[in-house]
C-alpha cells in the first residue's frame, strides 16, 4: 500500500502569483495586504515569474509607453526622518549639504528638462511633510514654472495634509509621488 503526499507539490490553486494574475489583469482589482506581504515573501527563484507578471500588467494597463519625468530637489539634506537607505537624512554623516533652490533655478531646470523631450517635472523635497515656507515656494514655482514653459508639474514633499493636497491641486501638480 502506497501513501500519496502533497509536500512536494506546488498547490497552484492558491498561488499568490495565479491570484494576483486574475485580480490584477482579468479583473482589474489590487491584492489585498495579505497577498501583498505573500508577494513579498516569494523565494528568489520565482522573482523571474514575478517580473513577468509585473511586466503583463503594466502593457495590460499602461501600454508599452513611458514618460519621461525630470526630478530637482528644491529643498535637499538636513531631513529630520531616520530612513537609514536615504543620504538625504540629517542624522546620518554624509556629503550631502542642506540647500534650497530659488525660484529661477528651479524654473530653469523646468525649461532643461522640458527640452530633453520630458513631459513632466517632479520637485521634490527632503522633508517629512512640507511647512509653509516650503508650501509657499511651490506656489511660487509652480506658477513660474508654469508662465514659463509648458511641461507636467509634479510633486514628492513627504507626508500631506488633507489642505496640503488640496493646495497642490490648486497649483496644478499633475501627480504625486511618495
Amino acid at each position: 500500500m502506497t501513501t500519496a503526499t502533497t509536500e512536494s507539490v506546488p498547490n497552484h490553486s492558491d498561488d499568490v502569483l495565479d491570484r494576483a494574475r486574475a485580480q490584477v489583469l482579468g479583473r482589474g482589482e489590487g491584492l489585498n495586504e495579505a497577498d501583498v506581504l505573500a508577494v513579498l515573501n516569494l523565494p528568489n527563484e520565482r522573482i523571474g515569474e514575478l517580473l513577468a507578471l509585473a511586466h503583463d500588467v503594466r502593457m495590460r494597463w499602461c501600454g508599452p509607453d513611458v514618460e519621461v519625468e525630470g526630478i530637482v530637489s528644491v529643498k535637499t539634506g538636513g531631513c529630520p526622518e531616520d530612513c537609514h537607505f536615504c543620504s538625504q537624512s540629517g542624522l546620518f554623516p554624509s556629503p550631502v549639504r542642506a540647500a534650497w533652490l530659488d525660484i529661477p533655478s528651479l524654473v530653469e531646470a523646468a525649461v532643461q528638462t522640458a527640452a530633453t523631450g520630458a513631459t513632466e517635472f517632479c520637485i521634490v523635497a527632503a522633508v517629512r511633510g512640507p511647512d509653509e515656507r516650503l508650501m509657499a515656494q511651490m506656489r511660487e514655482g509652480v506658477a513660474a514654472i508654469r508662465a514659463a514653459v509648458d511641461i507636467n508639474v509634479a510633486a514628492s514633499l513627504g507626508i500631506l495634509t488633507p489642505d496640503q493636497v488640496t493646495d497642490l491641486v490648486e497649483m496644478g501638480i499633475h501627480r504625486y509621488n511618495h
